[in-house]
Order: C-alpha cells, then structure tokens, then sequence
C-alpha cells in the first residue's frame, strides 16, 4: 500500500511539474511566433495551448470532478475539436490561457488531495474506454498534458 500511496504522490507531484515546465517553455516563444504553424497543416502553438486549457477545463475536470461526486457516472463522449473549431480565439493572450490552465490544475489538485485514498478506486464508465478508475483518469490527464508540453517544446526548440 506504501508503494501506490507514494505512486500517487508522485503523479501529483508531475501533474504541478507539468504547469511549471509548461510556463518555462512558453515564455522562450516570441509573442510573435505564437501564431505561426509549427507546419504546413499543423496548429499554432496558441492553438495547442488553447487545446491544452480547453482540454483541462472542458473534459479533465468535469471528469474528475463527477467521479469524485457520483457513484460511477456515465461519462459522454466529447468532441474536443468541434469545441475549439465554435470556441477558440486567437487573440486570447497567452499569459491568460496559462493562468486559466494553472488555476484549474490547481482546482483538481485540491480535490485529489482532500479526497481518501480509497477514492482513487472511484470508477466511472465512458462509452470508449470502457469502465476506468479516478486514478486512470489522472493518469490520463497527466498524459495528455505531456504530449502538448512535448508539441510546444519541439516548436520552441526546448
């Protein structure tokens, strides 16, 4: 059990790692260069940091949030590019999209923390991934936020 309770810390521990190295790599990027295609085909970085917030706010937390409120809710698929094709604006400052994500990591942070480590076990069901556990869904948030982090620091030559 010491082992799972120290797995857990540490992805926590990444999870507040990741917006720390996320501010890093941003502030290397030129106000400028946020808008130009990484290539041909490819968003702007401002894009994949909108994502990246969007993603956090629209589908992670919620997700979180109702697994931790609700005996295993049923969790809806949700179509992230049709949200940023209806939502995303490219003039939203930069600074803005980090704080925004930072707050609401900062949010999850707070709730996974306050919480029993039973409630790690907490399950939810989601129509692809099938039946899945709170700590998946970490899991799964850290993940997502790695692989932005990486898309941005390929581009910002990090």
């Amino acid at each position: 059990m010491e082992e799972l309770i120290r797995y857990r810390k540490n992805l926590l521990d990444s999870l507040v790692e990741v917006v720390d190295e996320l501010r890093a790599a941003a502030a290397v990027l030129p106000p400028q260069a946020w808008h130009i295609p990484t290539a041909a085909d490819q968003p702007t970085p401002h894009w994949t940091l909108a994502h990246l917030r969007n993603v956090e706010a629209q589908i992670i937390a919620v997700r979180i949030r109702r697994i931790l409120d609700e005996e295993e809710p049923d969790l809806p698929l949700f179509d992230d590019e049709a949200w940023m094709a209806d939502h995303y604006d490219p003039a939203e400052p930069v600074q803005a999209i980090l704080e925004a994500y930072a707050s609401l990591r900062q949010q999850e942070l707070t709730w996974l923390r306050d919480f029993p480590p039973v409630a790690w076990n907490r399950t939810a069901r989601h129509p692809w991934w099938g039946v899945r556990s709170l700590q998946w869904w970490v899991e799964q948030c850290l993940q997502t936020a790695r692989q932005h982090l990486q898309e941005l620091q390929k581009y910002f030559g990090v």
